[in-house]
């Protein structure tokens, strides 16, 4: 697809994927149950050529997918950085090249942007051991101690924003996991959303 579209979904992919096939369909079915014009971005953080191969024979059945490959590894944050400027939508979605959310909840978050500048996904109800909610939940109630926001999954990585929240806030580092606080910070509307893991 070429042009300027609605909504780009950047998908930072930084290993080979078994099921990259499944998850590409469960991703398109959402965006094309929206009804807006989208592309499907991923970006390879280096050398992946398991997964590069599944993309190209994916890329010639579906003119919405592009293909960008960083030249070496340089970590999930840059590769979303390049994603932001490889694409073109108005609309940023970042969804990871993994499981985290049911994909059926995309047109959820898409919605409730319309009244927010940036959408953070709540995998709820949560699964997990004991251990990582008691990690999640310190980590948390140290970030609102520090920052007076009030956020509970800042490692889901499944996000919407307009295209002016990544322009003002630069994704560098390992920053991206904390662009909804510095959203807010900024005056950005932003609102954790529930959504089904």
């Amino acid at each position: 697809m070429t042009g300027v579209v609605d909504i780009s979904a950047i998908i930072p992919v930084e290993r080979d994927h078994g099921d990259l096939e499944t998850l590409h369909l469960a991703y398109k079915t959402a965006l094309e149950d929206f009804g807006k014009t989208y592309e499907i971005v991923y970006v390879l953080d280096g050398n992946l050529p398991g997964s590069l191969e599944k993309l190209k024979v994916m890329q010639v059945k579906d003119q919405t997918t592009r293909i960008v490959q960083l030249a070496k590894k340089f970590g999930e944050d840059a590769a979303l950085s390049t994603g932001f400027m490889y694409s073109t939508g108005d609309t940023i979605l970042t969804l990871p090249a993994y499981y985290q959310i049911q994909a059926s909840e995309i047109g959820k978050i898409l919605r409730e942007l319309q009244d927010q500048d940036m959408v953070v996904a709540r995998r709820w109800p949560r699964r997990g051991s004991r251990l990582q909610s008691l990690r999640r939940r310190t980590f948390h109630k140290l970030l609102r101690a520090i920052t007076n926001v009030e956020l509970s999954d800042l490692g889901c990585r499944v996000r919407a924003f307009k295209r002016e929240v990544c322009r003002e806030i630069p994704i560098y580092g390992d920053q991206f996991r904390l662009m909804p606080v510095v959203a807010i910070r900024q005056g950005f509307r932003v609102k954790e959303l529930d959504v089904a893991q």
